[in-house]
């Protein structure tokens, strides 16, 4: 099924309009029938070398809804990018109706770049161009878009295109070389009309094109930043698909690549990362962060913001499997069916009575020492009177001793005197 273009409306619909034409008159039914399904079209299609748009007059017919004017063969051997997606849309459509194909046109590190789509995913037919590149177009496209679905960025390119970057493209260069005719004495133009008329007509062009350049939003959609939602399972299958491209230009790349996204939706579900996997989830996150440029900042929040949070996942899954496989001060004894566990409170509990009981015979012992060897326990008051003056003190050894009565009789008391006998 064909579809309206995503953008650069008046150029690609001149173009399907074409296609329209060529597979009403039935003659790509014979070329058709040569492909068993779209893969193989697309195999021969990318196989073909490539012969760029130069505009030389002649070079074939033209689609003249575009500017500049767009070559048009089909079919050729020797296709550009816009003969590569016409082609590959008007006999796809033949061997296979199904989904919707519309043609793209979108800005690349090469230049702009022309491409079909099915059902919004692209085609990738010129082996120059990486998918990723394809899809964060189609996503500026989105951005970028107006209400009528022309994206702002591309307009914007081909009018600076039209109107020339110096004095020698364009319709800077045109309005140029008119005025070096009639300086050089030139009364006609390159078109039979008067030099003059030439002039006037190259620069009302140059003045309407500059118009319509500075009347253009800069962003169609009115945001700097355009919102993008997506679960945590959802981006982390974003940041895989990123990956998954320059990954199979390593040696087990497509492997790790696959390994790393597993792992990554494992920690979705509470299992913390295995030390043979981080490496694995590295290189996903790495390569998704390098491809994530295209997409401009938002790309980059995405990536990183999964990777934040999956290291934050890691970490409460990998403290609750420790908490289950190695629990802390919990002892149990499991026979069958049953559990006994010790009585935690009460042994708390007894170990403070017992440290108590200890530091409490360990200073009566001191004291009855220290009285057998003539410090009395009113020198012990002296000394702990001096220490308060400087802010310190004897602690419990200061205390007056059970000389008498029932205090003397008391566990501390007696176990005291005992220790102190065995010094």
């Amino acid at each position: 099924m064909l579809g309206k273009p995503h953008n650069d409306r008046e150029c690609l619909s001149a173009i399907m309009a074409e296609i329209e034409t060529k597979l009403e008159s039935g003659e790509l039914d014979d070329l058709a029938a040569q492909y068993a399904d779209t893969d193989a079209l697309i195999e021969d299609i990318r196989s073909r070398p490539q012969q760029d748009d130069l505009g030389i007059p002649g070079d074939g017919p033209k689609v003249t809804a575009c500017r500049p004017a767009q070559r048009l063969r089909l079919p050729t051997d020797t296709p550009n990018c816009v003969e590569r997606a016409s082609e590959y849309i008007a006999v796809a459509e033949r061997i296979d109706p199904g989904p919707v194909r519309r043609l793209a046109t979108v800005q690349t590190e090469s230049g702009l770049h022309t491409f079909p789509t099915e059902d919004g995913v692209p085609v990738i037919l010129d082996p120059e161009v990486s998918r990723n590149a394809l899809r964060a177009g189609l996503f500026r496209i989105g951005r970028n878009a107006l209400g009528d679905g022309t994206d702002t960025a591309t307009r914007r390119l081909r009018l600076q295109r039209l109107i020339g970057t110096d004095e020698t493209k364009g319709v800077r260069g045109d309005l140029a070389r008119a005025r070096k005719a009639k300086a050089a004495g030139y009364t006609t133009g390159f078109e039979g009309r008067t030099i003059d008329e030439e002039i006037a007509r190259y620069e009302r062009a140059l003045a309407t094109y500059q118009r319509l350049l500075d009347e253009l939003p800069r962003n169609g959609c009115g945001a700097e930043r355009p919102i993008v939602a997506l679960t945590p399972a959802e981006a982390i299958d974003w940041c895989a698909e990123l990956a998954a491209e320059p990954a199979a230009r390593f040696v087990g790349g497509t492997d790790r690549a696959r390994n790393g996204h597993r792992a990554m939706r494992a920690v979705l579900v509470g299992c913390p990362l295995r030390v043979a996997d981080v490496g694995d989830v590295a290189f996903v996150l790495a390569l998704a962060d390098r491809e994530a440029r295209r997409w401009d900042r938002s790309g980059q929040r995405i990536v990183r913001t999964c990777a934040h949070a999956i290291d934050r996942l890691d970490q409460a899954a990998a403290r609750q499997w420790l908490d289950e496989r190695a629990p802390r001060n919990r002892a149990e004894l499991r026979i069958g069916r049953f559990k006994v566990r010790p009585n935690t409170p009460l042994l708390a509990a007894l170990g403070r009575v017992g440290a108590r009981l200890g530091t409490n015979v360990a200073t009566q012992a001191l004291r009855i020492k220290l009285a057998s060897m003539g410090v009395h326990p009113v020198m012990l008051t002296s000394i702990e009177q001096e220490l308060n003056r400087e802010g310190l003190s004897l602690g419990s050894l200061a205390a007056p001793p059970p000389v008498a009565g029932l205090a003397a009789l008391t566990p501390e008391a007696v176990a005291g005197r005992w220790l102190a006998s065995k010094f």
